[in-house]
């Protein structure tokens, strides 16, 4: 019995191997209240690209999740910009969106800004190499 049980959860366990499940938070006035989130998901590591989502919150008034661009199991650094208070730009690649924390929506940007960078470099959602997802600040 013990053998084929290895037998059934070793092929099941190596199929897991290279998932991702991945979230990392931008803490925003230093308050879990008030936050953006980036979640990266793959079921399976040989089944198509990674989902990536934002997740903008400002308790108790509201929280929304948000598919952006799917993604490559290599992280591509997104960097986060503060245009002004409750409203950021985030940037992965060529793709930029536009994030309101005031009613917790987002929004693709067509073309890139008209203004590059469009506001202060806050920080980057990057994977670190054992492949943990985290926001990194730009120190002051």
């Amino acid at each position: 019995m013990k053998r084929l049980f290895c037998l059934l959860v070793l092929p099941a366990a190596a199929l897991l191997t290279g998932c991702e499940n991945n979230a990392a938070s931008y803490v925003i006035d230093n308050t879990k209240d008030h936050s953006i989130s980036l979640v990266r998901e793959q079921s399976f590591a040989w089944v198509g690209p990674v989902e990536q989502r934002f997740v903008v919150s400002r308790f108790p008034e509201c929280q929304r999740r948000y598919s952006i661009d799917s993604a490559t199991t290599t992280m591509v650094k997104i960097d986060l910009y503060e245009v002004r208070p409750m409203l950021y730009a985030a940037q992965q690649g060529s793709a930029w969106y536009a994030l309101g924390t005031e009613e917790c929506v987002l929004q693709k940007f067509k073309e890139p800004p008209p203004v590059i960078p469009p506001g202060r470099l806050i920080g980057s959602f990057e994977k670190q190499a054992d492949g943990k997802l985290v926001f990194t600040p730009i120190k002051p």
